[in-house]
């Protein structure tokens, strides 16, 4: 308790809670201890049948039964591969890249089978969409999330509008966080790494009242006092180490079941990540060592920054989740229903010319706050012949954006920002028909209406120029506004081959919401918006397969997407602002692409894993106002993709055992800027881990490498006039030593 005492002062309701679950522990002093779990190794929990709720049915559906590509995770998995946020999953899947944009911490700009944004606007809606705990993240703010007491992800690939809704084109990712099962516990995890960064987390649950309400508490620290070397000559010497930045969070959780058919779960989760800002270095001076992104110099160092202000970070979030479930005799279904609200705020200063001049600072302020609640029903009919599922949906945000921006030391000064308020709601409703006992028809429908209604500063010459008030934001505004309604279908059929293997295809259709561009500074070149709805029909067919009775699983997916008035955030060099950023409905786009997952057990303590994908894109039709602005080739399409990895046990009889794992992804170079006149590098991903585990299972030590070529990234490349190419940077190769104890 030492450990997590600091952190519970920061939420009141956790306190409360811890001193509830305190009084349980002291409850468990005499009573009996709980069997120890069956030995498992960690290559057998590769082949491990994940329960997944991407379809929303009334209980959860194993993974190889979904006829969807999907790529699922369990706790265990997450703890295993070191996976200590969601951008440490960005190779592990094919077609996938969960990057942080990198311009402020924390903000994600995910891309799915070539379908991804560059911006840290928040006013921008992302192709995908990020979930937890089935409530939907608003912003792309805060979304790059901690693995900790994590019970699942899943990753699906390609357009989920008919569940999901709006903003899911690319995809969704869906993350469940542990909950109370009322068996007492604990978990207690600490680490270290050779770059400055320590980690403390903890986690408390147990009984509160026997079979009736039981309570989890879980509190987290991590303490990054940077990375980054500082190149400066002239800076202070507190200031080596680029990047700090501090993040805890406590997350409480009641599960209440006051009868055999209701359990009502309350979920409340604090949090706050402070420090410096990101880390910008010159990319063209960086590039002078370095060939495909790796050192071919000694002397160069690709990790450091010339700037002479580190900025800084100042992000808070709370979420609270309420979520019902209720059984019913109708259908022998169930009633879900998932209230929630979120709030998010952001202050950063950050240096963005990454040199020993005051030439290109930025600082921003967001903040976001959003209410939703989806009601739904899930049940069988007609002998379990129909499974249908059906609900509705609503989800309200108010969102406000300021930015100002010092230029040339102050020479030019240029405000952006904005607000907006945003309400949706939508009506779905999706049935499977087993028309035998192989043979299943999938039918669906949802319907979306959209209304948003902005507030932009206009930096127009009839509203009287670039407003220079960064301070107070004075500035003329321009009202926006404007609705969209949507129709999503699906169609598909899946086809049992056998007891373990499937094939299915489906037609679909994916909807991404119009919207304004908070940043935009030059409005007379580019309007703020509000641009037009992007459209997308999907056809997918798959198979899903176990061979030699659970060894080997292979899972294939081919698509073929076409996309009309896909939106677009262009990035652009201008002497007037350094950059300028547009958003526009630059065209019509067709990706196709095919896509393989592999999981082999070879032996009972040898395990592989692989995936591979392949993507080709292009576009069919450019908007001629824009292209000027666009290149041939599509931003974050990498056309392939691959990782390999093995998992093995070594039985140390009475002392215990030991795991070692190593992996390796590639990843194709890729466009950031539509005009292609920069590329991210070629990615080679190298990690390794080697696990001891005690003989009673309690103790884990864990030695770990990420990054381990030592591979030079950024979050993206901005090409700001005078300045050159310059970018967030991501970091290089960590050491780490994690050592847990669970009861």
């Amino acid at each position: 308790m030492k450990i997590i005492t600091p952190l519970l002062k920061k939420t009141p309701l956790a306190l409360a809670l811890s001193a509830l679950i305190v009084a349980s522990v002291q409850a468990q002093d005499t009573a009996e201890q709980p069997e120890k779990k069956a030995k498992r190794g960690a290559a057998a929990m590769m082949m491990e049948e994940i329960q997944v709720t991407a379809r929303k049915r009334s209980n959860a559906e194993a993974l190889q039964d979904v006829p969807l590509a999907v790529t699922a995770y369990s706790g265990e998995q997450l703890d295993s591969m070191f996976v200590q946020n969601l951008q440490d999953l960005s190779f592990t899947a094919p077609n996938v890249q969960l990057e942080s944009a990198g311009t402020f911490p924390g903000v994600q700009n995910f891309s799915i089978r070539g379908q991804g944004i560059n911006s840290s606007i928040p006013s921008i809606d992302p192709t995908v969409g990020t979930f937890v705990d089935g409530v939907y993240l608003g912003v792309t703010f805060g979304a790059v999330i901690d693995m900790f007491e994590v019970e699942s992800v899943e990753v699906l690939r390609g357009p989920q509008g008919l569940l999901f809704g709006r903003n899911v084109t690319g995809g969704a990712v869906a993350l469940r966080t542990s909950r109370p099962d009322g068996e007492f516990g604990y978990r207690v995890r600490s680490m270290i790494t050779d770059e400055n960064r320590t980690n403390v987390a903890a986690s408390i649950e147990g009984s509160l009242i026997e079979d009736k309400l039981a309570a989890k508490l879980v509190m987290y620290y991590d303490d990054d006092e940077g990375y980054f070397e500082n190149n400066n000559v002239q800076a202070d010497t507190t200031n080596d180490n680029f990047g700090a930045l501090q993040t805890d969070f406590a997350r409480a959780t009641l599960v209440f079941n006051p009868t055999d058919y209701l359990d009502l779960t309350l979920i409340v989760e604090d949090g706050k990540t402070t420090g410096q800002a990101a880390a910008w270095g010159s990319v063209d001076a960086q590039r002078d060592g370095i060939i495909g992104g790796f050192h071919t110099d000694a002397s160069t160092n690709v990790f450091g920054t010339a700037s002479d202000d580190p900025g800084f970070t100042d992000m808070t979030w709370t979420q609270v989740t309420q979520e019902t479930n209720f059984d019913v005799n109708w259908g022998d279904g169930k009633i879900t229903n998932i209230l929630a609200w979120r709030e998010v705020a952001l202050d950063s200063q950050t240096d963005l010319d990454a040199s020993e001049q005051l030439l290109f600072q930025v600082a921003g302020t967001t903040t976001q706050d959003q209410l939703s609640n989806e009601l739904r029903y899930a049940g069988s009919f007609m002998d379990d012949k129909l499974d249908l599922t059906t609900g509705v949906y609503y989800f309200e945000q108010d969102i406000s954006y300021r930015e100002g921006r010092t230029i040339f030391g102050g020479a030019i000064l240029v405000a952006a920002g904005g607000n907006m308020d945003h309400d949706t709601w939508g009506a779905f409703t999706t049935a499977d028909y087993h028309l035998t006992d192989a043979l299943t028809l999938t039918g669906g429908i949802r319907y979306t209406k959209e209304n948003k209604s902005a507030s932009v500063i206009d930096n127009s010459a009839a509203a009287g120029g670039t407003c220079t008030d960064i301070v107070s934001y004075q500035c003329a505004y321009d009202d926006l506004a404007d609705s969209w309604s949507n129709v999503t279908p699906k169609l598909g059929a899946s086809y049992q081959l056998n007891e373990d293997s499937q094939v299915y295809a489906f037609y679909t259709k994916g909807f991404r919401s119009g919207g304004v561009n908070f940043r935009n500074s030059k409005p007379d070149l580019i309007p703020a918006g509000p641009t037009k709805e992007e459209e997308q029909d999907s056809f997918e067919i798959g198979l899903k397969s176990d061979w030699m009775d659970g060894r080997l699983r292979t899972n294939v997916a081919a698509f073929y997407n076409k996309i009309s008035d896909m939106q677009r955030e262009l990035n652009m060099s201008d002497p007037d602002v350094l950059v300028l950023q547009g958003t526009v409905n630059a065209g019509d786009a067709t990706i196709q692409g095919v896509e393989a997952e592999v999981i082999a057990l070879i032996t009972d303590n040898l395990a592989i894993n692989m995936s591979a994908g392949y993507l080709d894109g292009e576009w069919d039709k450019v908007n001629p106002d824009y292209q000027e602005f666009i290149g041939s080739d599509l931003t974050r399409l990498s056309p392939k993709t691959a990782s390999i990895g093995l998992t093995y046990d070594m039985d140390l009889a009475d002392f215990g055992s030991m795991t070692l794992r190593s992996s390796y992804s590639y990843r194709d170079a890729a466009a950031y800027l539509d005009s292609n006149f920069e590329y991210f590098d070629v990615m080679q991903d190298v990690n390794a881990s080697i696990d001891y585990l005690s003989p009673d299972q309690n103790w884990r030590v864990s030695l770990f490498g990420k990054n381990l070529n030592d591979q030079a990234r950024y979050g993206n490349l901005t090409q700001a006039s005078v300045l050159g190419t310059v970018g967030p940077m991501q970091k290089g190769k960590r050491l780490g030593l994690e050592v847990e104890y669970t009861y």
